[in-house]
């Protein structure tokens, strides 16, 4: 038996296009051979990258291994300005990989959140040497950071910016203790940290200035987070490069990552054979694991049970060598608790609505009967976050929880169906039409699916947000239709539990804070406010 070469680790740096020195690792096997590289961009440190990934054993299959700290963290020079410099010194990057002795010339990018998301960024220069990319809960848009439905991420932008500053690498101590004592004490600490938000991350105010419905700033021709979306540049033709895009139901980047998909397998499908989609029962910080939020979705939702490790190295595999690689669609039903293998994302399903109606009642057809619910919204008092798509430093944590201690609030709206006579499976993207009114001049209707169990359990699904500005927020009287986008599910509402619907205008500290006012949700009738699910007729077994 030969015996294993042995595994080299060099520490190297690559020069940006301004010269800065960017800290790089190589793992790779001492044999003399061209490898096909594997490449990691990190603000979190080279070394905690190497052990996520098992450097040392994936050069031991034959790949060299390049992490590499981002400019400004850790061992790297230059500014670190979130996402600012990725696109070209991650293409750089790329270029230096291919070229380099040790090398076979073909490159694939891995890792997860940021670390997706410089895969995006270096992806939209299309260098030539990038062959695969692997992006775990990231996707092209990085608006989406900061942004959904037009409301601020508050939450996730606020705690995530502060954590880099309590990691301290190239900043002031002061600063550093400054983001811990925030973080120690947020989000109550949020109004008075503003200044050590900016410190840590210079454009904090340009990018969190009042925002229209859109997510874009009010100053007219200025958007902040153009330069930051690769999509223009991927422009939905397909691609040659095989893209893996593993997500999470509950994941706060689980609409982007699929829009990742979507993107490279192109608008007519022609490149979907080079993309593979899995989206499993997690949330960001729960990835591969069988438990999210308060519910255990069994052995088949663990990463290192159901084969999805092997798969991903499979697929860097075929991709860096040019072979065909793993495609379609592989998504976990809930509620059944199963996989299930699709041709593509989402599948063909029929659109089902459920109105809302008098006496809290979701029914099928539209209630013939209108009338209206009304809710004071108070900012000083907001409805809390209770799970979802979160990823916050403090309990409750993200994923599916029992939202009964919201529901009993006085500014949530709570819509309920007939117990289900048989399983009710979804698939696909939930949207809400809701006939709203407001008081003041912006306003957040915020929905959320929950599925009802027998018990009485109340466990969220998947919610969202959208922001209205005037002429929503002046009363009309009739109220102006908004449609909400809830999220991409994929949800089996078993026999004799029931589809729940709930309606606020605040979730916090998940999204900022919109003024007081007096808010309508009108109903039956002309207004049919509803929300539609689309309902698959395939099984989910």
């Amino acid at each position: 038996m030969t015996p294993p070469s042995r595994v080299l680790t060099l520490d190297t740096t690559v020069t940006a296009a301004d010269g800065a020195a960017l800290a790089t690792d190589v793992t790779v096997a001492d044999d003399g051979r061209r490898h096909p590289v594997v490449l990691v961009r990190t603000p979190y440190g080279r070394a905690s990258a190497r052990a996520a990934h098992d450097a040392i054993g994936l050069a031991r299959l034959g790949f060299a291994v390049v992490t590499q700290d981002v400019r400004g963290r850790w061992d790297s020079a230059g500014q670190f300005t979130p996402f600012r410099s990725e696109r070209d010194d991650g293409a750089r990057t790329v270029a230096w990989c291919a070229n380099q002795p040790w090398s076979a010339g073909a490159v694939a990018m891995i890792g997860a959140s940021y670390n997706g998301f410089t895969q995006w960024l270096a992806l939209a220069d299309r260098p030539a040497g990038l062959r695969v990319v692997a992006p775990a809960v990231a996707g092209p848009r990085i608006r989406s950071v900061a942004y959904e439905g037009g409301a601020l991420q508050l939450g996730v932008f606020s705690s995530w910016t502060l954590g880099l500053g309590a990691l301290g690498n190239n900043l002031d101590d002061d600063i550093r203790q400054a983001a811990i004592e925030a973080l120690d004490t947020w989000p109550a600490s949020l109004p008075r940290a503003e200044k050590t938000l900016a410190e840590i991350s210079p454009e904090w105010q340009r990018w969190v200035r009042p925002a229209g419905s859109g997510g874009q700033p009010v100053a007219a021709g200025e958007d902040p987070w153009a330069e930051f979306d690769a999509t223009p540049a991927l422009d939905g033709a397909g691609t040659d490069v095989a893209g893996y895009h593993l997500a999470g139901w509950h994941d706060l980047f689980c609409e982007n990552t699929i829009a990742g998909y979507s993107l490279l397998a192109g608008r007519d499908g022609r490149a979907a054979h080079r993309q593979r989609l899995v989206v499993g029962p997690w949330s960001h910080l729960s990835m591969l694991r069988r438990t999210t939020g308060q519910l255990d979705f069994g052995v088949a939702a663990m990463g290192d049970l159901n084969g999805l490790y092997e798969e991903q190295v499979g697929f860097l595999s075929a991709g860096l060598a040019g072979r065909e690689v793993p495609h379609g669609v592989r998504v976990y039903v809930m509620g059944s608790n199963r996989w299930l293998d699709l041709e593509a994302w989402p599948p063909p399903a029929h659109e089902t609505a459920f109105h809302l109606a008098a006496d809290g009642r979701l029914e099928r057809p539209v209630p013939q009967e209108s009338g209206t619910d009304r809710y004071r919204h108070d900012p000083a008092d907001p409805v809390p976050t209770n799970g979802g798509r979160t990823l916050h430093p403090v309990l409750p944590e993200a994923g599916p929880r029992d939202q009964r201690d919201v529901e009993r609030r006085d500014d949530v709206l709570v819509y309920t169906g007939d117990v289900l006579g048989q399983d009710l499976t979804v698939l696909g993207e939930v949207r809400a039409h809701v006939v709203f009114e407001s008081t003041a001049p912006v306003a957040d209707v915020a929905v959320k699916l929950v599925d009802v169990h027998s018990d009485g359990t109340a466990m969220s699904v998947v919610d969202s947000v959208r922001r209205v500005e005037a002429p929503y927020g002046q009363a009309s009287g009739e109220g102006t239709e908004v449609e909400v986008t809830v999220g991409s599910t994929a949800m089996t509402f078993r026999a004799g539990h029931r589809i729940r619907v709930e309606i606020a205008s605040s979730n916090y500290p998940r999204f900022d804070l919109c003024p007081a006012g007096d808010q309508t949700v009108h109903r039956g009738g002309r207004a049919a406010s509803r929300i539609v699910l689309p309902t698959y007729a395939g099984t989910p077994s």
